[in-house]
This record gives structure tokens, sequence and C-alpha cells, in this order.
């Protein structure tokens, strides 16, 4: 009579379902959010990326080129004026051999007149006494010397002079410098011109070839999965980066798609198994292909199992970071948890994983334990009332529930996860799991719809093992739901058959390893020890039995 009550809460299990993602789905994903609306039109990449390096080149080479232009007009107004300097020293032997004013006045304009004749008519002298008064000038109404002129002064000494000396300044104009270097700083920005359109064309093409037209094809394949036309990646020629971003953007709409669909399809098999149930004869009850299970433990295993205990001993009374251990650390981590979890020994997995963490990343190792054992103890209480609300729930939809486990993957297994899909420890949605176990395949779906309607569950991450079993004959259903505080984890839904072969028999995971590495999952026996086959080759029997070996 359970299955009554169950009938019409499958019914509006879809309606359920609906109404949690409108009204209880996060702040974020409603469409009228602060930031969900299509951003405002601007440039296009391609030109703003031509206009970026365009400002850069001038801002770059205007800026290296004035530095230049600068210094070659110091440079060039300095060696004006030695030569000025130099022009008077015959000047100043002249002046100090005078006898007279009138004579030294004499000497001035007969140098001024020498440079109007070498077309310099704007060439003028000066003498001066100690305390800077002009005594006499080449042409006495410009005695001071305009700012922009060039200059240059010496010491003269001559008795006419109260004090005995004096200095001796020459000046011509420098307008002549000025229009030259204006000149030169014309022609630089000309060529800087040139120069960066130029650079500018040839930067549109390029970014119009490698990343504008890739990018445009990529934006329309997008806009037609919008749309619901899930198609073939686009032929992008570019960047490789659009390449793969391309493809990795099909692979994700193909499985958002296929979870999606698997989802709705285990969601009306639930509903189509209650309705059976409540009134249709099922003629057509599946149940899943029988797997071997384990068989007694062979020599060969059993020489292993302590092998590997030993081994996890040795590097767990290693200190953390020892160098000595490194070599052991690393096997442990690339080979001997698979052979652990190929014997079933899930437990000796996790140490050995944890051991080899511990002394290869002995820093990440504390960061991630620190966090696991804080989800640990924190959800303590709360995995308790999940497994209540999870029975009570089963009950209600009439499912027969073998066993409820839940875990907090260990250290290793985290730290795994993170380096390799590149999540942060927070984004590890399974670190906390459950595991429900029923009587048969039907009860599966059954027992999915109850968790669904129980929990809040995230469409896309819904695996259907069961319709699509993984390479090794793995079977079972995954699905990642949130509780009401919107805490995530998993619930993994399988029948006593399926979880013996996954625990036990052809599905474990060692032998999906071995087939992702180029083997044949189905090839390999339960009784090889390639392992051991290995270790003895690289390293004598006697040191594997010495250090290792078998346990007394």
């Amino acid at each position: 009579m359970a299955i009554l009550p169950a009938l019409p809460s499958v019914m509006q299990s879809t309606a359920d379902l609906e109404e949690r993602t409108v009204d209880g789905a996060p702040a974020w994903c409603a469409s009228d959010a602060p930031g969900f609306s299509s951003p405002q039109r601007g440039l296009k990449i391609g030109v703003s990326l031509a206009l970026g390096i365009t400002v850069v080149l001038i801002v770059v080479l205007g800026g290296l080129s004035a530095i230049q232009l600068r210094r070659e007009a110091s440079q060039e107004r300095d060696a004006r004026q030695a030569l000025l300097a130099e022009s008077l020293a015959p000047l100043a032997a002249e002046v100090a051999d005078a006898s007279g004013l009138d004579e030294i006045k004499e000497r001035l304009g007969a140098y001024q007149q020498a440079f109007v004749v070498r077309g310099h008519p704007d060439h003028q002298v000066a003498l001066a006494d100690e305390n800077g008064e002009v005594i006499a000038c080449s042409d006495r109404g410009r005695e001071r010397v305009p700012e922009s002129a060039l200059s240059a002064t010496i010491m003269v000494q001559t008795p006419v002079l109260p004090a005995g000396r004096g200095t001796l300044t020459v000046w011509q104009d420098g307008s002549g410098l000025t229009t030259e270097m204006a000149r030169r700083r014309g022609l630089a920005w000309f060529d800087i011109c040139v120069t960066v359109l130029v650079l500018g064309l040839g930067v549109q093409l390029v970014v119009h070839l490698l990343v504008s037209r890739p990018l445009r094809q990529l934006l329309i394949s997008i806009e037609k999965t919008e749309n619901g036309y899930i198609q073939q990646p686009p032929n992008i020629r570019g960047a490789w980066e659009f390449r793969l971003l391309a493809w990795r953007f099909h692979k994700m709409s193909k499985e958002l798609f296929e979870g999606t669909r698997l989802l709705v399809a285990a969601q009306r098999r639930a509903m189509m198994l209650a309705a059976q149930r409540h009134g249709i004869p099922n003629g057509n009850r599946t149940t899943n292909v029988p797997v071997s299970g384990p068989g007694k433990r062979t020599t060969d295993e059993a020489f292993l199992l302590r092998y590997l205990r030993d081994r996890c001993v040795f590097l767990e009374t290693c200190r953390s970071g020892d160098p000595s251990a490194l070599r052991d650390a690393v096997e442990a981590w690339e080979y001997d948890v698979v052979q652990a979890e190929r014997l079933g020994e899930m437990d000796l997995k996790g140490r050995l994983g944890n051991a080899a963490l511990r002394i290869l990343e002995p820093e990440a190792y504390e960061s991630v334990s620190r966090a696991v054992d804080d989800l640990r103890t924190s959800r303590a209480d709360w995995c308790l009332e999940v497994e209540d609300a999870l029975k009570r729930e089963l009950a209600v939809s009439g499912v027969q529930c073998l066993a409820i486990q839940h875990r907090v993957k260990h250290v290793a297994g985290v730290w795994r996860k993170m380096q390799n899909k590149h999540l942060d420890i927070g984004e590890v949605h399974d670190a906390l799991a459950f595991r429900l176990v029923v009587a048969d395949l039907d009860e599966c779906y059954l027992a999915l719809n109850a968790v669904h309607r129980l929990f809040e569950p995230e469409p896309f991450r819904f695996k259907d093992y069961i319709v699509r079993p993984k390479a090794n004959g793995y079977q079972s259903l995954h699905t990642t739901v949130r509780d009401r505080d919107g805490f995530p984890f998993e619930v993994q839904v399988r029948s006593m058959e399926m979880h013996e072969a996954a625990e036990n028999g052809t599905a474990s995971h060692w032998r999906y390893l071995g087939g992702k590495n180029g083997g044949d999952p189905n090839s390999v026996s339960r009784t090889q020890t390639p392992w051991i086959a290995r270790v003895l080759k690289t390293r004598p029997a006697r040191f594997v039995l010495a250090r290792f070996g078998p346990s007394a």
C-alpha cells in the first residue's frame, strides 16, 4: 500500500521540479537579475585591437623620437657654441695686446665684419668687465644677449679694464637651428605616421584573419546552439585557441543536451514505473546483465596486497616532504592506488594516496586535509539527517532500499580531481556523496525520482551510466543535487548487482583506467600482476622482498 501515496507525487514531480527551478533558483539565474542582460554593442574586437595597438605605437615611437630629437638639438647647440668659443681665442689675444679702448673697439668691429662676410649678419661680440658691465660692443645698441641666440663666453686679460681682466661674449641668431630642428621633428613624425599606418593596416588584416573572422564564426555557432540546433563545430581557421574553444563549446553543448535528455528520460521512466506499479502489470521489467563476482584471491594477489600494505606503512612513517621517499611516493601515486582499487581495498587506496600526496605536495596536503576535516566535522549531523530524509522518501515511494552509505572523499581524491579538472576545493561537488543500493534496475529510477523530489537536481550534472555504461561496464545513476541551503552533494543510485560488480567485479575502476591507457579492459585478468612484473624488471627481487616484501 505504500505505493499509493507515492503515485500522485511521482506524477507531479515534473511540475514540482519546474516550480523549484523558477521560484527556488539562485538570484543570479533569474533573467532579470543585474548583469544578466545582454551587453551593449561596442567596438568590434578587430577595431579595438587596431586602435589600441596604434595608440601604443604612437606613444612609444613618438616618445622615443621626441627624446632623440631633444638630445640631438642639445648636442647641436652645444657643438655650435663650442665653435663660437673657439673663434674667440684669436680675438682674446688681440684684446690683450691692445693699448687702448678705441683699439679694442676696432678689433671687435673687424671680428664682427668677418662673420658678416661669411653669411652671419647677426653676429655680435662684447667686452665686459668682471662686474658684467659692457665696456665695448660691436653694435652699441645690442649689448644684451637674446635668450634664443647661440652664445659663448671666455675670460680675457687686458690692462684697459679697471681690474685688468674681464669677459668676451659672442652670440649669433639661433633661429636657423630652431628651424632646422623643427624640420627634423616634422620628418620624424611623418615617418612615425607612415609606420603606424602600415603597421595598423597589417595588424588589422592579421586580427581579421586570426581573431575577428574565427570569433564571428564561433558566435554564429553559439547563436544556432541557443536556438536548439546542435551541429558540428564550425571549421574555424585562425588562432588555435579559437579552434580549441569551438571544439570545447561544441563538446559542452552536446554533453549538456545529452545530460538533460537523459534526465528527462529517467524522470519519465520513473513516472511510467510508478504508474505500472499502481495499476498496470509490468511484463517487461528489465534486469541488469549478470556480472561475475569476485573469486578467491590468488597467491600473487595476496602477495601484492601485503606488498601494498607494507608500502603504505613505509610511506606513512616517512616525514612530510622526505626527499628519500619521493620515488616511492610517485610510484604509489601513479600505480599503487590503481592496484589497491583493483583488489577492492578502497581504504588502502585512500591511505596510499594520502601518504604519497603528503610527501609529494606537503603544503597542498595540509590545506586540503584541513578543508576535508572541516567538511567531515561540520556535516556529520547533516549527513544523518539526509540519510533519514532519504529513507523516508524512499519508503513513501515504495522503493526497497538495501543500504544507504555516505562518505567524504579522501584528501588525495579531492586533490587529484582539483588538478585534473582545474577546480577550486569548493567546486568539488562529490567531496561528500551518498550511495543508495536498491533491489533491482527499475527501482534505481524510482529512487532517483525520490531523490529529485527531495532535493533540487542540477540538470547538467546528471549521468545515466545504466543506459550508457562506462567502457569498463560500470553501471549506476549519478546525480548532483542541492539541499535547501544550496549545498551541493552527489547521490549515486545502483542495484545490488551493480554495486557488487562495481566494488569487486568486472566494473572495477582499475579496468577502466587500463582501458583509457590504450589496453582492452576486458582482456585484463585478475590473476595478472603487471605492476609486480614492472617492479621486478626495474629492481632486484631481493630488494623488493627485503624492503616491501610479505609481512611475516
